[in-house]
């Protein structure tokens, strides 16, 4: 297969056609924000000469921005990653903050193929997104039927899977444990740096998560479950790096929280919303007197009177937030609860009952804590977690994650030795701790490692207990 790059350059075009050479725009640091009009999520097509329709995906894709978009570029990848043929017309609008994109992509070799997109304003400001597509070959339905069916063997069933980030190795993997104990490990999608914030949804077949690449560009990720449909939206190219995501599947709406990177020069942290497919990238609020202890880690959605409103925490505080309320320009005005010493690892909400749990730690101790919604009953010893006073203070619970449909607590810790760092869950109501998995070596800061954890997700509704 042939492999083709294609650069649209409409400074030159619009010169042509508009006799004006596009100027920066002074104080602008908004990146274009992108649209892709078609094809849509999950598209399938047929290859070249298939009896089956559509055999060419007809791509188009809008860039908008305050400023002058003044470049584009759109690449096709095959599974391999490598560069795949494509026919490419642009066109622009008459005052040049609109380019339209669009193109043919037809091809005879079935597969997953990314769509990747990328456009540039005058200042240089960077958006980027990708959208996944699949040709398949006559009757390819049947065929990738029969080897999943294949791949199925319900004699065996997993019992248990988590998602997780690969700081050492930059890739996004999965981990199936099965009911004879054996384990699968996955490799999902390479070239992904310190992914965190890692959001499942299974009922949707989704996870979603945001990395920080090299230049401080940050970038927000949709996926499947088995590595397919990937799709990327660029959110931010300067200044900070990302914290924390969470998705209003009801709205169809994200929500983004960057830290500032350098908080000498730009003492700032953003919250930001955009809708699922990327597009209206809008600020919700600004958190000055930024620190590394207030940036959010993580942001759930919760729904409360008709309406959407978050639930945050930080190290050491949490905040409900409303994000169309009077307060929405001052975050720290939504605090319900704050510590004195504690820090806060991982929270979760039973909404039946509106009580967010935490897990807290102080000087080594590990426990569950709770507090309600509005902060006014709050208990921070709710339960201890067993094994959390090793004798070695290198072997310290650490990234720690609560599942509250099953009562469970999960976290990563390190073997005596030193060799190995291992996944742990233990009951709320049981003392006992279950092995989960383990690491060819271990995740301890400064060593060599063949898999640095940096985030990981449990899928609950793929935990199965054995006969």
């Amino acid at each position: 297969m042939k492999t083709l790059k294609f650069l649209l350059i409409p400074v030159l075009i619009s010169v042509l056609l508009f006799g004006c050479k596009a100027e920066p725009l002074e104080g602008d640091e908004d990146a274009p924000i992108i649209e892709i009009l078609s094809p849509s999520v999950n598209s399938t097509f047929y290859t070249t000469g298939s009896q089956s329709t559509p055999t060419s995906a007809q791509i188009r894709a809008r860039a908008t921005d305050n400023n002058a978009v003044v470049f584009g570029i759109l690449t096709i990848e095959d599974a391999n990653g490598d560069l795949a043929d494509a026919d490419v017309e642009t066109n622009f609008s008459e005052n040049n903050t609109v380019m339209e994109l669009t193109a043919n992509f037809s091809t005879d070799t079935p597969g997953i193929y990314t769509l990747n997109f990328l456009f540039r304003d005058a200042n240089d400001n960077n958006a980027s997104i990708s959208r996944t597509i699949e040709f398949r070959a006559e009757g390819g339905t049947d065929e990738l039927a029969e080897e999943e069916e294949e791949a199925d063997d319900p004699s065996n069933p997993v019992v248990f899977q988590f998602f997780a980030s690969d700081r050492g190795d930059e890739t996004l993997f999965r981990v199936d444990i099965y009911e004879d104990g054996t384990v699968e490990e996955t490799k999902l999608l390479g070239d992904v740096q310190d992914a965190e914030s890692l959001t499942l949804f299974s009922a949707q077949e989704e996870l979603l998560f945001g990395t920080t690449l090299p230049g401080l560009d940050v970038d927000i990720y949709s996926m499947g479950l088995n590595g397919g449909n990937v799709n990327s939206t660029r959110v931010s190219t300067a200044n900070y790096q990302f914290s924390a995501l969470a998705k209003d599947q009801s709205r169809q709406e994200v929500y983004y929280f960057l830290e500032g990177s350098d908080l000498n020069k730009v003492p700032l942290h953003k919250l930001f919303k955009m809708d699922a497919d990327g597009s209206n990238q809008t600020l919700i609020s600004n958190v000055e007197n930024a620190t590394r202890a207030n940036a959010i880690k993580k942001i759930l959605v919760e729904e409360k009177n008709g309406s959407p409103i978050l639930v945050m925490h930080d190290r050491y505080a949490i905040y409900v937030y409303d994000p169309a309320g009077p307060n929405k320009d001052d975050i720290f005005l939504s605090t319900v609860f704050s510590t004195d010493g504690f820090e806060i690892h991982d929270i979760a909400i039973d909404s039946a009952t509106e009580t967010i749990y935490m897990v807290l730690s102080y000087q080594g101790y590990y426990n569950v804590g709770t507090t309600n919604l509005e902060g006014t009953e709050s208990d921070i010893s709710y339960l201890n977690i067993p094994e959390n006073h090793p004798v070695s203070v290198a072997t310290l619970p650490h990234r720690m994650k609560l599942d509250l449909e099953n009562q469970q607590i999960y976290w990563f810790t390190q073997s005596a030795d030193l060799q190995k760092s291992i996944l742990k869950r233990a009951n709320f109501s049981d003392t006992s701790v279950e092995t989960l998995w383990e690491t060819g070596v271990c995740l301890c800061t400064g060593e060599v490692e063949d898999i640095r954890v940096e985030d990981y997700q449990i899928n609950l509704g793929s935990i199965i207990n054995p006969n």
